[in-house]
């Protein structure tokens, strides 16, 4: 039985009112762009591991010069594509492979890069290596070729647990005072992230990103959706170190 890191435990912050944290946020000018939701959760403890398993897949690929890496497949296409059908592309397996494991990400693209994270039944996966699917797009739409990492033998390690809730998450963040003043939160999501960096094991997570002042540079925080304590958010910023708010 895998047995939780006792290290990365923390007591919990002590319960406040949520409206007396809402003003105090407001008084160090920290605007929160979607309110976060009181809603709770369950999840899992989650095994997944990276291997060769594109590798195999590249003499079934079409349109496309590719190459295996490291645990990565780059491509190149021949045909370029309007990036409005890359959701027609990654249903296709000539073109994508396991396409249809992945799911667009918003909050992590921008014009020059699209980023799909691999999703599983109990989650989407969050890492700045591996699950995930960036298609490279030229100054008129165009797509040029994708880098993909995939996570295979994904496993559920313990029953599933209660999770705190979005605003929780973001309460117990402002409270551990890793907020600046003048910061404004772009976004916040629920995703499966490294529990730590040395092992396979994912647990849901809060990743909250934020910009502070003039700033268009997102640094990102990680709380963990079981016990509400920080995490190292090492493994998830240079998944968008490169990104800038549009």
């Amino acid at each position: 039985m895998f047995h939780e890191n006792r290290s990365l435990q923390t007591e919990s912050v002590s319960q406040s009112n949520s409206s007396e944290i809402v003003k105090q946020m407001q008084n160090d000018q920290i605007l929160v762009a979607t309110t976060p939701s009181d809603k709770v959760s369950e999840g899992y403890y989650l095994a997944a591991e990276s291997n060769d398993s594109l590798k195999n897949s590249i003499k079934d690929l079409q349109n496309q010069s590719a190459r295996f890496s490291n645990g990565f497949l780059r491509s190149t296409f021949k045909r370029k594509w309007g990036k409005d059908s890359i959701d027609k592309i990654m249903l296709n397996p000539s073109y994508i492979t396991h396409g249809s494991q992945y799911e667009y990400a918003k909050n992590l693209s921008n014009a020059n890069t699209l980023v799909y994270l691999q999703k599983h039944d109990n989650g989407t996966f969050y890492s700045s290596i591996y699950g995930q699917i960036r298609f490279n797009i030229s100054s008129d739409g165009l797509v040029l070729g994708y880098t993909q990492s995939y996570l295979s033998d994904v496993r559920i390690l313990r029953e599933k647990s209660a999770t705190i809730s979005g605003s929780k998450a973001l309460y117990n963040l402002y409270q551990y005072n890793e907020i600046p003043n003048n910061s404004k939160i772009d976004w916040e999501k629920l995703y499966y992230t490294k529990l730590l960096q040395n092992n396979q094991v994912y647990i849901p997570t809060w990743v909250i990103a934020f910009t502070t002042g003039d700033s268009s540079n997102i640094q990102v925080k990680r709380i963990n959706a079981f016990t509400g304590s920080m995490l190292s958010s090492g493994n998830t910023k240079d998944a968008i170190n490169s990104f800038s708010t549009n």
